[in-house]
């Protein structure tokens, strides 16, 4: 008897779920047809706008502040979104719309501001999409001052707890390409009491500057004493990516026996990515320097020699084969290929230290390793378009059989 209430609850239990299951698929489909309407309302109350705008006239105002009180509810703001990507981004029309609907957003940009986090995060993640930056920024006075209000709300949603809201709203910034406010932003995380956002995503986000790169460098550094070090070590790998015009100031950085060590390796790595030839002899007086305590400094320079030639490079990486550190003599190994030397020159300076010629074997067994990854995924693709070959010729045999 017992057995039979277990399979009846069982029994129970399945029901239960078919029916949630059933449930939720109904009400996924309700929002669906519900978002469609909202999406139709807009494509509704666009239409005679962007024929307005086709005839050179003016978005009216009585339909702006329609849209505002519509776009004001996170629910309308995504079927705005819905309705943005039907739309033909490279339409004059529809980029004179969207560049009239600038005080729609920054009266958004207030509402949006005292909402819970998501919905501040997906409204600075609506203004980074459908290259609105592009849209909202004005020719005329009155538009560009609308504009930097726009932005300085935004800035001021770095200030919320939420991640991703920072995160977005950094974004959006960038994507607007004003490389003061960029920079205001920046000093803003640093200066927050919380935790900031991970140097990684600083880097990430500010790659995606959509302004002028060279003009948002040397706004970071003419400030750069004013981060935090943190962001120091970031703002450096960002200019490393972006830039190999400031190599006069990274060895002036490099050379500042005062400065932080993670500066200091951020512009050893610079000089590894763009060659100078006075960061030469420095970093040769790294890779020979045997003081255990500096072997980072050792090992970062002996891979950024790789892309230095000459026979003293080769002679210092040689030696630094046998340094007591592990990186150190990985990197020196690496940067020795990199020059082109064999097998057995690599042996030689080997010489009969057991761990250099265990280095060799370890990197040779890599590059073995790398070699056959390499050869497996060219046969991959080779099979591959041959069985799209055989597929696409299959049609036309099965033809000249029925003929």
């Amino acid at each position: 008897m017992g057995s039979q209430w277990i399979l009846y609850g069982y029994g129970l239990v399945c029901l239960s779920m078919l029916a949630f299951n059933l449930l939720y698929s109904l009400t996924l489909r309700a929002g669906d047809r519900r978002l469609g309407r909202r999406v139709a309302w807009i494509a509704r109350q666009a239409s005679p706008q962007l024929e307005r705008v086709e005839r050179g006239e003016p978005v009216e105002e009585r339909h702006r502040r329609r849209l505002g009180r519509r776009l004001s509810r996170v629910k309308g703001l995504l079927a705005f979104d819905r309705y943005l990507d039907q739309m033909d981004g490279e339409n004059p029309a529809v980029q004179g719309y969207l560049g009239q609907l600038l005080p729609v957003f920054l009266r958004l940009s207030v509402v949006y501001r005292r909402r819970e986090d998501t919905q501040a995060a997906y409204f600075c993640h609506l203004l980074t999409r459908h290259q609105l930056y592009r849209r909202l920024r004005g020719d005329h006075q009155p538009a560009r001052l609308q504009g930097k209000m726009l932005l300085r709300m935004v800035s001021a949603y770095l200030e919320k707890d939420s991640l991703y809201c920072r995160v977005n709203a950094l974004k959006a910034l960038c994507a607007f390409g004003d490389e003061e406010i960029v920079v205001e932003a920046v000093q803003d995380l640093g200066r927050r009491d919380g935790p900031v956002l991970h140097e990684k995503v600083v880097v990430e986000t500010l790659m995606t500057f959509a302004g002028d790169q060279e003009a948002l460098i040397g706004q970071i550094w003419s400030r750069f004493e004013e981060f935090p070090l943190s962001l120091q070590r970031a703002l450096l790998d960002f200019i490393r990516f972006k830039s190999g015009g400031y190599c006069p100031r990274m060895l002036s950085l490099l050379m500042d026996n005062s400065r932080d060590k993670e500066l200091r390796f951020a512009a050893i790595r610079y000089f590894g990515r763009y060659p100078y030839e006075p960061a030469r002899q420095p970093l040769l007086d790294f890779v020979a320097d045997g003081d255990p305590l500096r072997w980072e400094y050792a090992a970062i320079s002996a891979s950024s020699l790789a892309w230095y030639p000459g026979q003293e490079v080769v002679d210092a990486l040689s030696k630094a084969m046998h340094s007591g550190s592990w990186y150190v003599r990985y990197n020196a190994a690496a940067s020795l290929e990199a020059h082109g030397l064999s097998d057995e020159e690599m042996a030689r300076a080997a010489g009969e230290d057991r761990y250099a010629r265990e280095m060799l074997a370890y990197r040779l067994e890599v590059r073995q390793r790398m070699e056959e990854a390499a050869k497996a995924q060219l046969e991959e693709e080779e099979a591959r378009l041959a069985a799209e070959a055989a597929a696409q010729a299959a049609p036309g045999r099965k033809e000249a059989v029925a003929l």
